[in-house]
């Protein structure tokens, strides 16, 4: 993958799991990558350091995703370091937990979609402009999940219903950043051995 030689990458929930092995490998192409975590500090440090060790080029910031103003400090900060963000990686999310329909709340609705939802859309709002305005496209990278087709295991509808959400606008925004050469795609792991599991 010669082509990614150079490019830069923010991926959100970068400290472990899929995101951490998403941006270890970026940077094993040559790419420059911002490793974007919540509360794991020390896991996101490791993986800036395994990255360097390599030889490669990485940083970590800090944002909840939750907060929309956090959102925005993150992305300008990685937008600073970096030069100019080419690839989203959208993969911070949570079950948060397991309920019932009859145990459910709105605390816990507005909670889970917006780690799993709302996020997607924040981040994307604030880099989008930053790729029209570099003038080479982008690519946008939304991680879904097995659960947004099949509802997702037992009491784990709303992890589902946020994920299918993100299938869903994955398609919208493509068609509507397709003309400026940015492409927008989702990917649905299913269950894979990791701290989330």
């Amino acid at each position: 993958m010669e082509d990614l030689k150079g490019k830069t990458a923010l991926i959100t929930g970068a400290s472990t799991g899929i995101g951490a092995a998403v941006a270890i490998a970026f940077a094993a192409r040559g790419m420059r990558v911002a490793v974007h975590y919540n509360s794991s500090a020390d896991a996101a440090n490791q993986v800036v350091a395994t990255i360097r060790a390599a030889g490669g080029d990485a940083f970590a910031l800090q944002a909840d995703v939750r907060n929309t103003q956090a959102i925005r400090a993150a992305v300008a900060s990685a937008a600073a370091q970096l030069g100019h963000i080419d690839v989203l990686v959208n993969n911070a999310g949570s079950l948060v937990k397991r309920a019932p329909i009859a145990e459910f709340d709105d605390a816990l609705f507005d909670e889970v979609m917006h780690i799993n939802a709302r996020s997607v859309l924040a981040f994307c709002r604030e880099v989008v402009p930053l790729m029209r305005t570099h003038g080479q496209g982008g690519s946008i990278i939304n991680v879904s999940s097995v659960a947004a087709r099949n509802g997702g295991g037992p009491g784990a509808y709303l992890y589902a219903g946020a994920k299918g959400f993100v299938s869903t606008a994955t398609h919208g925004l493509a068609k509507e950043l397709a003309p400026d050469n940015i492409r927008v795609n989702a990917v649905s792991p299913g269950v894979i051995q990791t701290p989330f599991q």
